[in-house]
């Protein structure tokens, strides 16, 4: 079953979506703090929205948009979760529930996205918010069936790639601001690339729901998929070492990706850089070196991208873990973005919610809180040292020479706080 796009009026909708009400919003959390995350007059405490229409229709736009607004940081934040349970899977051997857990991480993401972006789908009951608050209906389609077309259409529309890419750094500096310095002003189509790219698996289960659920519903038996404990170290590092904080290993990779692909979209079939690098500051004239943009160093993309890119079906885990990262890495910098727009500076505001998330989350104990989320680092570094001196030759030995090694390396919420909490 071929997805079905959105009919002009949800394009419509989305074109008239305005993530500035989602800050707004989100303004009234730094004169409370969290918890709790919605008011307590909200009528839906517990943030779900009713699927029948009529019930629906009860609810007041005061009160979807506060849900709505807090879908941004908390749907990333669970989705680093869901990743985090992919990697233990990936650890115990089992490949097909990494995927399925790492397709829920990359839904999440994708309905991160669109949260901060202003546009709801709730299952069923879909809605996009206009600058004037206005609640505009959507299509009833089912959360897999809608957010894939949807996320599709938003990536299209003026600004989704300057929301997209703003927060993300690079050595120190936006990488909106670099990418301007090659291309300024112009109308980008990188961002709906980039959700073509990192959607793939989305794009399958609205395709075919059938490819989606071999690994979610039948027998795993029946559908041998298997990683070896040597592989999975090195996979391991290379992940966790993109996801460091302050590392640009992965974003220069990126940012080359991005400048190639806005170049083909410009007609230039072989991109010259050269007249336009100079153009960057020192410090990211060498982090991203002209031989480096050419392909004349490092000519091949990074290993996360790689695996990102490959689109085979049935999915590798490495594949769909690595594109549900790319997700949530996006989707957390929008949420952060939101935010710090809305005047909220989450290491203050959200400072009793962060440190109980961490403790309850077992990323530190109550008597070593850490002061900023950047020290949650070191556990995973001595955590992957422990990983690649452990025995490979068979996973039983491996796993029993990891310990608690083996529960630190799974840890990715320590990436959404790192994302959220800059």
């Amino acid at each position: 079953m071929a997805f079905q796009p959105l009919g002009a009026s949800d394009k419509s909708a989305v074109a008239k979506a305005d993530h500035r009400v989602i800050q707004a919003q989100l303004a009234a959390l730094g004169s409370r703090g969290v918890p709790p995350w919605l008011r307590s007059e909200n009528a839906q405490q517990d943030g779900s929205i009713p699927r029948r229409a009529t019930d629906f229709a009860n609810v007041t736009n005061e009160d979807l948009i506060e849900i709505l607004a807090i879908r941004g940081p908390l749907h990333a934040l669970d989705g680093w979760s869901y990743v985090g349970r992919a990697l233990n899977a990936l650890i115990a051997g089992d490949s097909h529930a990494a995927k399925h857990l790492a397709y829920y991480g990359e839904l999440r993401g994708a309905l991160s996205l669109l949260a901060s972006s202003g546009i709801g789908i709730f299952n069923s009951q879909n809605v996009c918010i206009d600058q004037n608050s206005n609640v505009l209906s959507m299509s009833s389609r089912g959360t897999h069936d809608m957010c894939w077309p949807t996320i599709v259409e938003w990536a299209q529309r003026s600004g989704s790639v300057d929301r997209l890419i703003s927060p993300v750094m690079l050595a120190g500096s936006s990488m909106l601001g670099a990418f301007r310095e090659f291309f300024p002003g112009e109308t980008s189509s990188v961002a709906a690339y980039l959700m073509k790219e990192w959607g793939f698996d989305l794009q399958q289960g609205a395709d075919d729901q059938a490819e989606r659920n071999r690994s979610s519903y039948q027998p795993t038996a029946l559908l041998p998929q298997r990683t070896s404990p040597a592989d999975d170290t090195r996979f391991l590092r290379m992940f966790w070492e993109s996801l460091r904080p302050g590392a640009v290993g992965l974003e220069r990779h990126l940012f080359r990706i991005l400048l190639e692909e806005e170049s083909r979209s410009n007609g230039e079939a072989v991109p010259d850089f050269s007249s336009r690098h100079p153009r960057l500051d020192e410090g990211l004239q060498t982090v991203v070196s002209l031989p480096f943009l050419a392909r004349e160093d490092e000519p091949y993309d990074h290993p996360f991208l790689c695996h990102a890119a490959k689109k085979i079906s049935p999915a590798h885990p490495y594949s769909m873990l690595c594109r549900a990262a790319l997700l949530l890495k996006f989707a957390t910098g929008m949420a952060e973005a939101n935010l710090q727009a809305a005047g909220i500076r989450p290491t203050q505001h959200f400072e009793s919610w962060w440190h109980g998330f961490g403790i309850e989350h077992g990323l530190w104990s109550p008597q070593a809180e850490p002061a900023l989320p950047e020290e949650l680092w070191g556990d995973i570094d001595v955590a992957l040292e422990d990983i690649e001196a452990a025995p490979t030759e068979h996973r039983h030995g491996w796993t029993l020479a990891l310990g608690g090694s083996a529960f630190r390396v799974c840890e990715t919420e320590r990436a959404a706080l790192w994302g959220l909490f800059r």
